[in-house]
């Protein structure tokens, strides 16, 4: 069994075990309880290098903030299974820096991946701040490799047209509320995987629905924050869905009733029944 903690080669290592709030429906582990479970360790890693979050708020003003996010899944662990989180950042600094995780069962069977990318944000300022090795100090992970490359999936509005796999629109409101923010004051990532998962379970057909839908890939990219001030305001949720190739596309949108229309993230996916 491996450690928790430090990694000789600069990964950082801790152990879930999961509980019934960690599940969904299904009895299969939320995207957004991953996600919790990879910004933990992330943290604990950051931490042991003098730039966790705490660190970096109180000493700095700064905070840091996902700018793409996607996780790639072959299984799902369930309620009493034990999982490892593994973290490592890539190995250069950035304005835009990389961060990657995988998650393994008790039998250290790879489950799935995730990669993204992150930034410093100027917590009172709300711009990015690039960092240096005396603000963010990491690990030598220069014999990691990432699990993979992000995807170039550009797909929210083509093949309309095509007869073989016919995309469906669709389109609602969500307003954000008290439980998405965080302390720094806007939603939180791991909450975007949650809209992204009832999205998805909204707009599927009854057909699949039955079938027990599971997301294999997921990719999130973050134009502009939400924050907390605009709890309650309506997010318009526009996108389309190909039933047959099992593809969703989608985007959250504030629309300006006398300002232009703010894009605040971008969502593709696949999913598998």
């Amino acid at each position: 069994m491996i450690h928790e903690g430090k990694q000789e080669n600069g990964k950082y290592t801790r152990y879930f075990r999961l509980g019934a709030t960690e599940v969904d429906l299904f009895n299969r582990l939320r995207l957004q309880a991953l996600l919790g479970f990879f910004q933990e360790t992330a943290g604990d890693q950051c931490q042991e290098f003098g730039s966790g979050w705490a660190d970096l708020w109180n000493k700095h003003g700064l905070c840091y903030v996902v700018v793409r996010l996607e996780v790639r899944m072959r299984r799902y662990p369930g309620t009493g299974e034990t999982v490892r989180i593994d973290t490592w950042p890539e190995n250069k600094l950035r304005l835009i820096f990389s961060r990657y995780g995988e998650i393994y069962d008790e039998r250290g069977e790879l489950l799935g991946s995730i990669s993204s990318q992150w930034a410093l944000l100027d917590v009172k300022a709300r711009h990015f701040v690039r960092p240096t090795p005396e603000i963010v100090a990491m690990p030598d992970t220069s014999t990691l490799s990432a699990p993979f490359e992000l995807s170039k999936e550009h797909y929210r509005a083509v093949d309309n047209d095509d007869a073989a796999d016919p995309c469906r629109p669709f389109s609602f409101d969500r307003a954000p509320v008290y439980s998405d923010f965080d302390y720094n004051r806007h939603m939180n990532n791991a909450r975007y995987a949650e809209w992204a998962s009832d999205t998805l379970f909204r707009v599927l057909s009854d057909d699949d629905r039955a079938l027990e839908p599971h997301i294999t890939r997921l990719d999130i990219k973050f134009r502009a924050e939400i924050p907390a001030a605009m709890a309650g305001q309506p997010i318009s949720i526009a996108g389309n869905i190909w039933d047959n190739s099992r593809r969703f596309a989608f985007e959250g949108i504030a629309r300006g009733d006398n300002a232009p229309d703010v894009v605040h993230f971008e969502v593709t996916g696949e999913y598998g029944v």
